[in-house]
């Protein structure tokens, strides 16, 4: 899409209710403004690929806090803040609760965004987040920080907002529009990992996500494998309002059959990582790595949940797109067996680093969503300026 087409269709003036707002939930936004960040994103990266810059920050910073290692993730937030011409701190770790009201209001003086990655802990690292959000608004309300930077979830425990939409704006790309993603099959599906402990906020802010643009998502599990309480029903009403479907099945196979797009990814069961923040909660740390053993061991029951040829044969025309949040655990190259086969992997490289490759897109497009009461007028400023990134 040239960008300014996708400029044209952003909103302005009062039309932006974005406007101060943060991300922590995708359900928490509002269809049209899912659709918002995309077309920004499409309008960046459309400027990128046109050597325009569009760096509409003179001064300012952008603060990084991840509580663990997500390179993928960390470099496009970084990117992403430098594209715009925010300078990128990096605090590297989560900060203790004991001060994080002192410390999320110094990490705010002069900050534009606060980009948070803490997926540790099932409902507290929810509410960790949410808090520095309040403690960023709180300082602001109160005069501590002349300008509220927004908060972005890189991931928590129950979403991850930045990869959902990087995705659906990937799949719009692929399929000419969201518009035609209506009526699309996608199959959201566990896979084996040896690691086993990871996140739910992919999957279930996957299906919580594109249940609202009409698709036919089928989401398939092993037995036990459940997402946390009440994902499934919201998926269950989005599919509903928006005309798609929604089912839940316990096999791969089945749930990749005539599908348009397949999404394998390894995810731990709500009941333990609800068991794992328990532990933690009490200092049994060495409990905490019994249990985690405990689950890698049950899941060798389902190492044959695994992307391979035959399964790619299975979708519709055998051509599938093929989607991961990276990094994946692929089979003879990073283990002995993971999500998908090396072949599989291969096959599909290309295309998996193109998805991963929207995620600074749609971090630079939330920032200036949320900065500016008119974003339709200030990326028709960076359009009509037409500075060259380079000469």
């Amino acid at each position: 899409m040239d960008y300014c087409d996708a400029i044209n269709k952003l909103p302005e003036n009062s039309g932006n209710s974005l406007y101060g707002k943060n991300y922590l939930r995708t359900w928490d936004m509002s269809n049209e403004e899912i659709i918002s960040v995309a077309r920004g994103a499409c309008a960046l990266k459309a400027m990128r690929e046109s050597n325009v810059s569009p760096k509409i920050f003179d001064s300012g910073v952008a603060v990084s806090m991840f509580s663990k290692e997500d390179s993928g993730m960390k470099l496009a937030y970084a990117a992403g803040c430098d594209l715009l011409g925010l300078t990128i701190i990096d605090m590297d770790k989560k900060l203790s609760n004991s001060n994080i009201n002192e410390n999320a209001a110094m990490a705010s003086y002069m900050a534009d965004t606060l980009g948070v990655c803490e997926s540790d802990f099932i409902e507290k690292s929810s509410r960790y987040i949410k808090r520095v959000a309040d403690t960023v608004e709180e300082s602001k309300n109160n005069g501590v920080i002349t300008d509220k930077p927004c908060v972005l979830n890189l991931g928590s425990d129950e979403d991850s907002p930045v990869q959902t939409i990087a995705d659906l704006q990937y799949m719009a790309a692929k399929f000419g529009g969201i518009e035609n993603l209506k009526g699309k099959k996608i199959a959201v599906t566990w896979a084996y990992s040896p690691n086993g402990t990871r996140s739910l906020a992919v999957p279930q802010g996957l299906v919580s996500l594109v249940t609202r643009f009409g698709m036919n998502v089928v989401l398939a599990a092993p037995e036990g494998m459940d997402l946390m309480p009440g994902t499934i029903e919201r998926a269950e009403k989005n599919a509903e309002a928006s005309g798609g479907t929604f089912a839940k099945v316990s096999s791969m196979e089945e749930a990749v059959t005539d599908a348009e797009i397949i999404v394998p990814i390894n995810w731990a069961p709500f009941s333990f990582l609800e068991k794992r923040t328990e532990l933690h909660a009490a200092n049994l740390g060495t409990y905490i790595d019994l249990l985690e053993h405990e689950l890698r061991e049950n899941n060798k029951a389902f190492i044959d949940w695994e992307v391979t040829e035959e399964m790619m044969e299975k979708t519709k025309d055998g051509k599938a797109l093929l989607l991961h949040d990276l990094p994946a655990d692929v089979t003879d190259i990073t283990c002995i067996r993971g999500e998908m086969t090396a072949q599989v992997y291969g096959a599909n490289l290309s295309s998996l680093l193109a998805e991963a490759g929207m995620r600074p897109y749609v971090i630079a497009a939330m920032i200036i969503l949320a900065k500016s009461e008119n974003p339709r007028a200030a990326f028709r400023t960076i359009a009509e300026r037409a500075t060259k990134r380079y000469f």
